[in-house]
């Protein structure tokens, strides 16, 4: 009697073949579960030790990782730009002027900014001290009790025109660093605890972390 020829057994997507009584496999279930994207989360200034970070005086914006932006914005940049020290920029209401800086400013679709900027010069502890108390003067600005970001250092909110603005400055090495988040009129949400976690990230590019 002639034996009986081999044959295929389906079973779901794995296809089998008898031989000899055994059952070899010449596939592999497609069902496997896809990887799993890693999450990304932003550090509170809170809970991050800025003790001893030295930062450079020179470009960092390229150092910034995008999703601090996003999350600094709540969403994807509509604008940015970013400058370097001997450029001429627009300083506010329209007035232009040659910067002494490393800094870069991204805006949001709602008008939220997030930006931040480190001194070109080099700044002593006695040129921190004096930074901070032509700050403090700002009118429309109430210091904030928040961690220290560098030594000296300072947090301010200011609101003007129902505009609020979060901000951090500090002294790292011989670098005086500072950053901000605007949180646009007629919204409603923790502009300084985003502002501090911004600062965080831009703190980490700057450092070279």
């Amino acid at each position: 009697m002639r034996p009986p020829a081999p044959f295929l057994l389906v079973a779901g997507a794995v296809t089998a073949v008898v031989v000899g009584g055994g059952v070899v496999a010449l596939g592999h279930d497609s069902t496997e579960p896809a990887p799993v994207k890693e999450s990304f989360t932003t550090t509170p200034l809170s809970e991050f030790d800025a003790t001893g970070v030295v930062v450079t005086r020179g470009p960092f914006c390229d150092a910034v990782d995008d999703r601090q932006v996003s999350a600094a914005l709540a969403g994807e940049p509509a604008d940015s730009s970013s400058w370097e020290n001997g450029d001429t920029i627009d300083v506010g209401n329209g007035v232009e002027d040659v910067t002494h800086e490393f800094g870069c400013r991204y805006t949001g679709a709602d008008g939220t900014i997030a930006q931040a900027w480190v001194f070109a010069p080099p700044v002593d502890a006695a040129g921190a001290e004096r930074l901070i108390k032509v700050a403090r003067k700002a009118p429309g600005c109430e210091v904030g009790s928040g961690p220290a970001f560098g030594a000296p250092t300072l947090a301010l909110t200011c609101t003007k025109d129902g505009v609020v603005r979060a901000s951090y400055r500090g002294l790292f090495g011989d670098a005086w660093l500072v950053c901000e988040v605007a949180r646009p009129a007629g919204t409603d949400w923790d502009v300084v605890d985003r502002a501090g976690r911004w600062c965080v990230g831009t703190l980490q590019a700057a450092a070279g972390d």
